[in-house]
């Protein structure tokens, strides 16, 4: 408990491209209505090479985690402000 919020730099390297990778990553979102559909990893590769990360694949499945906990509160979220408004 003392150390929450963890710092970036608490976290393993690999954690840290997650992290790192999540933030640079464009977000899909639906069109009519706003719903968060994801990341758009069309220019991942380009991201890789930029930053200088080589097939981190325990960072990519990382990442993939964070994108399934990012979608849940986005979700939770959409339900709340529907809860609100009816």
């Amino acid at each position: 408990p003392d150390e929450i919020p963890m710092e970036l730099g608490d976290l393993s390297y690999e954690a840290q491209i997650a992290v790192m990778l999540f933030q640079v990553l464009p977000d899909r979102i639906e069109g009519m209505n706003g719903v968060w559909l994801g990341k758009d990893f069309s220019g991942l590769g380009d991201i890789m090479m930029l930053y200088g990360i080589e097939g981190n694949r325990e960072a990519f499945d990382l990442l993939q985690f964070i994108i399934v906990e990012a979608g849940k509160h986005y979700e939770n979220q959409r339900k709340l402000q529907q809860t609100r408004k009816h």
